[in-house]
């Protein structure tokens, strides 16, 4: 399982922005670590949209 770090509470997130030089699969479960390392869940990606900029949008369920 991948961890993902980012800014903020990782618990409220429905969506988030990475970078396109890593795949991400639809029904993949991922690691949401905030920044200061407090905080950290696990979510299963909904659905991975071409957000474009070389961006993934990752949707969660």
């Amino acid at each position: 399982m991948r961890t993902i770090t980012i800014q903020g509470s990782p618990e409220g997130m429905t969506a988030i922005m990475v970078s396109k030089s890593e795949e991400y699969h639809d029904h993949e479960t991922v690691t949401l670590q905030s920044a200061d390392g407090n905080k950290s869940v696990e979510k299963t990606i909904f659905r991975v949209v071409d957000a474009g900029e070389d961006k993934w949008e990752l949707q969660f369920e």
